[in-house]
């Protein structure tokens, strides 16, 4: 059976990596990357650091594609390395576990020996091979060790583009070898009036997914076609009545969540739910009252999150467990 039409490396109502033609907010990135390659000492491996939804992975296709081109077609090769066709093109990433219909939680060994042996042979074209891993944060510690070998023997020609959330997580061993290139998010300002005026989005909209997002384009595109906006919003007025707990928006939060339509919410409201707790504990030490209720919340609903993940917990009831600690915290912070 083949894999489903989500793939590891895009979130759900966004395209793949490689099919993301204008990169917005990397110029300088690029070019700082385009001046090393026009300067003949490109380094064999990048590590392409960012928050998530900044563009990493769609850089990575970008900086492939241009040393991919050449002197031939650029529509061409563009249209080979989008059908992930391309035989000068390895792309390392989560493979799909066909006996258990899903995506493997982990990049193993077996993928990562695909390297040395994408780099040994002959392409099917003249030029650049390039292996892009997407990405190297979910490497288990065999995987890591593998592509360790290829970064101290650098291949001729080869090139490495790592993709990366966490790179202070990653072996040193790995670091020293490769140039670190960090994107950053554009302002919130700047990805609200670019998801206006590429994307179509009502600036009411566009704002509070900026924002949301930490103005990482992706991250914030992502969110609005979850839905993880609205949802945000609702938890927003919700909490907006302290310290009175509007008992029945909260049921109706719960069973939005619980439903299969809305179980890709389930991370972003555990999320919200412990930034606002954060934010009403520091809003309280600021206000000389005591921030302990929220801190408590914060961490209870944190531990609730893994639970009902780990041991299968009803969705509905985790969701309302955590609105409980919400409104106790409510309580407690009236006395």
């Amino acid at each position: 059976m083949t894999s489903p039409d989500l793939e590891p490396d895009c979130e759900a109502g966004c395209a793949p990596p490689r099919e993301i033609d204008q990169l917005f907010g990397h110029d300088a990135a690029m070019a700082q990357f385009d001046s090393a390659r026009q300067s003949g000492r490109l380094h064999h491996a990048w590590m392409i650091t960012g928050p998530k939804g900044v563009g990493k992975a769609s850089f990575a296709y970008k900086a492939a594609l241009s040393l991919l081109s050449g002197s031939s077609n650029t529509d061409s090769a563009r249209q080979k390395v989008r059908a992930q066709a391309h035989p000068n093109l390895l792309t390392i990433r989560r493979p799909w576990d066909d006996k258990r219909k899903r995506w493997r939680g982990e990049v193993t060994i077996d993928e990562v020996r695909r390297v040395p042996d994408f780099f040994s042979r002959s392409g099917g074209e003249d030029g650049w091979r390039i292996v892009i891993v997407d990405s190297m944060d979910e490497f288990n510690r065999n995987a890591a060790n593998g592509l360790l070998k290829t970064l101290e023997e650098p291949p001729k020609q080869g090139l490495l583009l790592l993709v990366t959330h966490s790179p202070g997580r990653l072996l040193p061993t790995i670091r020293s070898r490769c140039r670190q290139l960090d994107l950053r998010a554009p302002s919130i300002e700047a990805t609200r009036d670019w998801l206006v005026a590429a994307h179509g989005i009502s600036a009411d909209e566009a704002a509070a997914a900026s924002e949301l997002a930490g103005g990482a384009p992706g991250r914030a595109l992502a969110l609005l076609q979850s839905g993880a906006v609205g949802l945000e919003k609702d938890v927003r007025d919700l909490l907006r009545r302290l310290p009175n707990w509007d008992t029945r928006a909260s049921r109706r939060l719960a069973s939005k969540v619980a439903t299969k339509a809305g179980e890709s919410l389930r991370p972003h409201l555990y999320a919200s739910l412990t930034r606002n707790a954060a934010r009403l504990a520091k809003e309280a030490a600021e206000n000389g009252n005591a921030p302990e209720p929220w801190l408590d919340a914060w961490k209870a609903i944190q531990g609730l999150e893994s639970e009902a993940e780990g041991v299968y917990l009803d969705a509905k009831q985790a969701a309302l467990a955590a609105f409980a600690h919400m409104e106790s915290a409510a309580r407690a912070s009236r006395v």
